[in-house]
């Protein structure tokens, strides 16, 4: 289904030191990676939206007449 981390945490009715311990040790290695990238890639895509939006718009083409 989900993530085992997961579906023992909704399964839990006391949370133990030790599965406390694990989440925190997932969150550390995983998800906090993940939320960093997600933020890296957020700045980059307002930076290159930024970019874009001072490019002049291009005109279209004029046609060509045809002979």
């Amino acid at each position: 289904m989900g993530h085992p981390l997961l579906d023992e945490f909704c399964r839990a009715r006391e949370f133990r030191a030790d599965f406390l311990r694990r989440c925190q040790r997932e969150f550390r290695d995983t998800i906090q990676p993940l939320l960093d990238e997600r933020d890296a890639l957020l700045t980059e895509n307002a930076t290159l939206k930024a970019q874009l939006e001072a490019v002049p718009a291009r005109r279209a083409a004029k046609p060509t007449e045809a002979a």
